[in-house]
This record gives structure tokens, sequence and C-alpha cells, in this order.
């Protein structure tokens, strides 16, 4: 048999939850650890367009909050912080020990600060300078 190793930009969702499932499973095989729960939050007009939102997930007792953007004309109106809070209550709710998120030192780390999340680890060496910074902010 066969087997060969494909690219596929911007992959089905069902195709990329064959790997999350598997992922999932060998956690519960090795640790009886949860299946990884996604989450949604959105900032929506009354039409329903998409002004903002945030993503992530909860695994293993961190709640990852993996995208927040706003968009422009909203930014600075308090919309970042009411979403970043909305979520941090679900991953309380959820059972999580901790919250984290990434930014580019030109994103929002400032932002984030604010909001009490410290800086745990930072990594150097992308273009123009740019500083990846992984930040935590405990619940307990």
């Amino acid at each position: 048999m066969t087997y060969k190793i494909v690219y596929e930009a911007n992959p089905h969702p069902k195709d990329m939850q064959v790997i999350n499932d598997g992922i999932m499973a060998y956690a519960k095989q090795k640790k009886g650890h949860e299946p990884i729960d996604f989450f949604d939050f959105f900032i929506r007009d009354e039409n329903n367009k998409i002004l903002g939102g945030c993503n992530g997930e909860s695994l293993y007792g961190c709640f990852f909050i993996d995208q927040l953007w706003v968009a422009e004309p909203w930014r600075g109106k308090g919309y970042g912080t009411k979403l970043i809070l909305a979520a941090e209550q679900l991953g309380k709710e959820r059972g999580c020990i901790f919250a984290a998120v990434n930014t580019m030192d030109w994103e929002a780390l400032g932002f984030y600060k604010k909001l009490g999340y410290q800086v745990e680890f930072e990594r150097h060496g992308f273009l123009k300078d740019s500083v990846f910074y992984f930040l935590r902010k405990d619940f307990i």
C-alpha cells in the first residue's frame, strides 16, 4: 500500500476534526483527560455582521485564548476587554486553573498586561525584529 503526504490549504473542518479526535483519544488513554472543548465569542451588529470576536479552547486545565480581533472602528471602546472577560468567565466555569494568550510585541501586549496577564516566555527571531510573547493569568 502506498501513502502520501498531501498539502491542503483551508482544509475542511471535518478533516481537521480527525486530527483533533486522535489527539483527544490519546490524551484520554494516557492521562484520562477530558476532550478539548472549543469556544467562540462574537460581537455582532443588528444585521448579524461580525465586528469582533475571540476563540480558543480549554484543554487539560488551561483556557487558551487563541485569537482576539475587533474591527478598527470599535477598538478602544472596551469591546476587547468584554470579550476577554466573557472568555475568562467561561474558562472558570469549565474548571480551568489558568488562561493563556499569545501576542506579538506590536499587537496587544499592553492590553493583556492591563487585564492581569503576565509574560511567561518570549520568543525572539521573527521577521522585522518582532517578539512573540506567551502570557498567563492564574484563576486560582
